[in-house]
């Protein structure tokens, strides 16, 4: 009797080791299928299903879409050519940084400047000397978001950079710089953040404080403690009292 329990166990095991393999493949089916018809879509003449078709891509984690993510960054629409940018960003494989670096000169600025911080979550050196020279660009997206992913590129060499472009004229630029200045932690920042303590917008002053904070100079409490004293903005000011009990928690 127990031989013939046991033996309907191992029946009943089986019988959902199938079925649960029948899953996987009918899934795996299924994941091909898509793959196929999204790859397809991706020739209509349409820019807004081509856009469509690479945003699902980039959804679909699949290294087979890698490729033609690719080549859709050349795509004659910028909305294409932007969203197979973003669509990179997921999948963080190497082969997108020359095309990303093509892209930093792209005729639209926001194709610019999506591709500026993609790069930075591609996180690679080659990114670092064409980001620099898009610091220069013309439109502030662009060069905010180069100047952030400097920051993410973790090299030290851009803390000179990044210190030229505190006084730039877009607030957007300003801030992003300070975070970056923050994310590099290197001290000698520390007199150029101070001085966007001080400037005319909100966003920038908490981005000063909270890269002092992430610095972590003690020289940079009573500053902090002055400026979350005046602070006139509420939300700005809590941003920047949390940077504050954050440097002050620090040990160095």
């Amino acid at each position: 009797m127990n031989r013939f329990r046991s033996s309907v166990l191992i029946v009943f095991l089986l019988v959902l080791q199938v079925q649960a393999l029948s899953m996987v493949v009918c899934a795996l089916s299924a994941t091909d299928e898509d793959l196929a018809k999204l790859l397809e879509k991706l020739k209509s003449p349409s820019s807004n299903e081509r856009r469509e078709a690479v945003e699902a891509l980039g959804y679909l984690e699949d290294k087979r879409a890698i490729e033609p993510l690719i080549g859709a960054l050349k795509d004659s629409s910028p909305d294409v050519r932007a969203a197979a940018a973003n669509a990179m960003s997921e999948y963080k494989d190497k082969r997108a940084i020359e095309p990303m670096i093509v892209l930093l000169k792209d005729s639209v600025a926001f194709v610019r400047s999506t591709a500026a911080r993609v790069l930075g979550d591609l996180a690679d050196v080659q990114a670092y000397e064409p980001l620099t020279l898009a610091l220069m660009d013309e439109n502030s997206s662009v060069r905010g978001a180069s100047a952030m992913s400097l920051g993410a590129l973790q090299d030290q060499r851009a803390v000179d950079k990044l210190l030229t472009m505190t006084r730039d004229g877009g607030a957007d630029v300003r801030s992003a710089v300070a975070a970056s200045l923050g994310t590099l932690k290197d001290k000698k920042a520390f007199d150029a953040l101070v001085q966007l303590l001080k400037d005319e917008d909100r966003m920038v002053r908490v981005s000063a404080a909270i890269a002092l904070a992430d610095i972590g100079d003690k020289r940079a409490t009573p500053l902090l403690q002055e400026i979350v004293a005046n602070e006139k903005n509420e939300e700005a000011r809590l941003q920047m009292k949390e940077a504050l009990q954050r440097l002050e928690s620090s040990r160095q």
